[in-house]
């Protein structure tokens, strides 16, 4: 059997587990009503790039982009009601521009201040990017946004500059020991033939004092991820540490998506990573975290990429990862879905 169809019959066949989730393997479980949020906008075929942001006074957020209108903003209804978890109001358009996408939300609690960190892509032939910031002042669980955005970061390196010039798919957050902000990121580009995308290649780090820079990178080489070899790996999309885990931020544990070719076939899955070296490189714990169902049709045939984690709002046993799925390859549509993994299966890697 080939692994195409190998993958298609373990993924038709799951058992019914907890109201509103479906087993797929052992302390993996996805959302039945996948997919949870759709593009609603006209003429829009893509909402991607999820990013789950949670407050200290219990409201969550969620930002996504679409292609022309920019990254779109959330707010769940019922974080902690039973079967609420995935109801969301839309706000609207938090950055208005398109090009703006694959956002990211930090939320400072001593400041009160959200960071919306998100890659542009370059007017007026859009092929090239950069890393912006976007803040808002958060007062009774609500967030009123200033008007300027600043930007973060921009391609330098050759590495960053391979294929189209592209740095873009940001994730910052505050590493005690260093005393720093750190800014994972993916650079340059190479196209999907077979879907007519363009994906990253690389990932850097760089790291700075002030949430809004500057940036200095770490290295002038992408970041290593070790155990990728003969895994069919071309590329990397995003790196992420797991929100939601009691973390040891010398040790920490981290999700990626691999941009994978076989026999010209291309894919993404997510995948378990860690480091023992305070996130300087990391090291494949779980190579098949989440990965696409090959089922024809299906909201994640054929790519599983943009992702984001926090704790499940109805089972802090389990971590949420919301990603978006693409349902084929050329002229397919791009939306959200979740699945929900026991906390256990990513701590003992």
């Amino acid at each position: 059997m080939s692994e195409k169809a190998s993958r298609a019959n373990s993924n038709n066949s799951p058992s019914t587990t907890a109201p509103g989730w479906v087993d797929i393997r052992d302390g993996v479980q996805d959302a039945s009503d996948n997919p949870i949020l759709t593009p609603t906008d006209r003429l829009e075929w893509i909402l991607g790039d999820p990013s789950l942001l949670d407050l200290d006074t219990g409201e969550r957020y969620v930002f996504a982009n679409e292609v022309f209108h920019g990254i779109i903003w959330y707010k769940a209804k019922e974080v902690n009601a039973g079967g609420g978890e995935f109801q969301y109001e839309k706000f609207g358009r938090v950055v208005g521009y398109p090009g703006a996408v694959r956002p990211f939300a930090h939320f400072d609690a001593s400041t009160k201040m959200v960071h919306l960190f998100y890659e542009q892509y370059a007017f007026p032939l859009y092929n090239k990017s950069k890393i912006w910031m976007k803040s808002g002042k958060v007062s009774d669980g609500e967030i009123s946004w200033e008007k300027n955005d600043v930007m973060i970061l921009e391609p330098k390196l050759s590495w960053e500059k391979e294929g189209l010039a592209r740095v873009g798919n940001p994730y910052v957050f505050f590493h005690p020991s260093k005393e720093q902000y750190v800014l994972y990121y993916s650079a340059g580009s190479q196209h999907l033939p077979d879907s007519k995308v363009d994906e990253p290649i690389s990932l850097g780090m760089a790291v700075a004092d002030s949430i809004d820079g500057p940036y200095t990178r770490v290295d002038n080489s992408p970041l290593v991820i070790e155990g990728l070899d003969g895994t069919n790996t071309i590329g990397l999309g995003s790196l992420k540490l797991v929100k939601g885990l009691e973390q040891d931020f010398d040790k920490p544990i981290a999700m990626i998506n691999r941009i994978t070719s076989v026999d010209g076939v291309t894919g993404s899955t997510i995948s378990l990573v860690n480091s023992g070296n305070k996130g300087n490189s990391f090291k494949v714990a779980t190579l098949d975290l989440i990965e696409p169902t090959l089922v024809d049709k299906d909201w994640k045939e054929a790519y599983c990429y943009g992702f984001d984690t926090g704790v499940d709002a109805e089972d802090d046993n389990f971590i949420l990862v919301l990603y978006n799925g693409r349902n084929g390859w050329a002229h397919a549509t791009e939306t959200v879905g979740a699945t929900r993994i026991r906390k256990d299966l990513l701590m003992t890697v």
